[in-house]
């Protein structure tokens, strides 16, 4: 078990405090989330990798829903992407009217509050924090793209979290979305993470998103929160027949405590699914990538999976992978890489790709690289006339454009770069003695 069994224990009474807030009307369903939650602890996250006391930090602060749910117009600017979009705010884990679009058609939103809320669609691989999340959030968020729509812009969700001031305090904001895209449909969705300061808080995030027949969606998700920050999120994507679905995650410089897990069902023949992850982490942070591809398909289906992690300082990387093949399920095509970038003497990195198949005529590879930056690139670069710190920042932006490149969008695009670029300049590269 992870931490102290004391403040395990506290913590738990903290959530319980919490619970009881958001769910003055209790329902079956809520109480059955909650004893998982106590039965479970927190064995979701007890990794014998982790050699930072990040985690057992996080079990030590008291837990508080923030008060505030409006932060001013100018602030708001300043705070969320400058792209024409259909715009959901969300503030300290609350929907905000105010400030959301209030014409997003063809899309369709419901907020339901009934203590009942919870189960709208079965997690694929349910655990702890994810009904910890349901628990705590405000509402479950119906979001719904009808049949026959294909959008010209794309759907922004940010979530807008503060910090607080006070000393052992934490705030805690929790987003619980069901997104369905009707058959025949095609569209963008963003989710994009950030923070009104630099003081803790804890973020958790449950969406589970359902793309019926002959639809397309391409899901970016950017957590860009501050680095005093924990962030813990879950994204479930159900696919139907003849279907295509691309998620990619960026997490550069952002919270020290990422726990992000993508799992995907392919359950009809002739579906795809591309997922893809950047994290660069620096200080002491922790970077955890969970992926999970289940092809139940009984027919052709493609997977394809890119993750890389570059870790520098003391930071630790995880990541874990699984392509999951089940019976009947022939003509499957799956690959997963992972390719991993160590910049420091201090810096850890620990991947676990795995395949389990239990049918024929299948096509499944995984592959992992843990290293360093390649000294006859460095070299070649060198005699070029260009110094080692830009050689350097050249193959490390070189590792991450793989990634970078799938995005098709070139605002969001140059976000990234920019965000990239900030992290070469303020991480220190100890293997070759470097620092800024």
């Amino acid at each position: 078990m992870v931490g102290c069994p004391n403040n395990e224990d506290r913590v738990l009474n903290e959530w319980f405090k919490l619970f009881k807030q958001k769910n003055h009307t209790y329902s079956d369903i809520a109480h059955k989330y909650w004893n998982y939650i106590k039965t479970s602890k927190l064995n979701t996250l007890n990794n014998k990798n982790w050699k930072t006391n990040i985690f057992n930090e996080l079990l030590t602060y008291n837990l508080e829903f923030s008060k505030n749910e409006k932060i001013d117009i100018a602030q708001y600017k300043k705070l969320s992407l400058p792209i024409d979009a259909y715009k959901l705010v969300f503030i300290n884990g609350k929907f905000s009217y105010e400030l959301s679009n209030k014409n997003i058609k063809p899309w369709i939103i419901k907020i339901n509050h009934n203590p009942n809320r919870y189960e709208v669609h079965t997690a694929i691989k349910p655990n702890t924090f994810l009904y910890l999340t349901q628990c705590l959030s405000d509402a479950t968020i119906h979001i719904n793209l009808p049949p026959n729509n294909a959008t010209t812009k794309p759907l922004y969700l940010i979530y807008i979290t503060e910090g607080s001031n006070i000393k052992n305090q934490l705030i805690t904001s929790h987003y619980n979305h069901y997104i369905e895209i009707d058959n025949n449909s095609k569209t963008h969705i963003i989710e994009h993470f950030v923070n009104t300061n630099s003081n803790s808080h804890f973020s958790g995030s449950y969406i589970s998103m359902v793309v019926k027949n002959n639809a397309t969606l391409n899901h970016i998700k950017l957590i860009f929160e501050n680095r005093a920050s924990y962030h813990i999120s879950h994204n479930d994507i159900n696919i139907g027949k003849n279907s295509q679905v691309k998620s990619n995650t960026f997490v550069i410089l952002g919270p020290k405590l990422t726990y992000n897990n993508t799992y995907v069902k392919l359950n009809y023949p002739h579906t795809s699914v591309s997922l893809n992850n950047l994290f660069f982490l620096s200080k002491k942070d922790i970077g955890t990538i969970n992926s999970y591809i289940e092809h139940n398909n009984q027919g052709y289906s493609l997977s394809r999976q890119l993750h890389k992690i570059i870790a520098c300082e003391k930071s630790t990387g995880i990541f874990n992978g699984l392509i999951k093949v089940q019976p009947n399920s022939t003509q499957t095509d799956g690959k997963m890489t992972n390719n991993n970038l160590l910049l420091n003497n201090n810096a850890t990195i620990n991947s676990t790709p795995k395949l389990e198949i239990y049918s024929d005529n299948v096509k499944c590879s995984h592959g992992a690289t843990i290293g360093q930056i390649n000294n006859d690139h460095l070299f070649y670069l060198r005699t070029r006339g260009i110094s080692q710190k830009n050689a350097l920042k050249m193959l490390i932006y070189a590792f991450s454009v793989e990634v970078i490149e799938l995005i098709k969008d070139d605002m969001l695009k140059s976000i990234i770069i920019s965000k990239i670029n900030t992290a070469l300049k303020e991480c220190t590269y100890d293997y070759y003695n470097i620092s800024h």
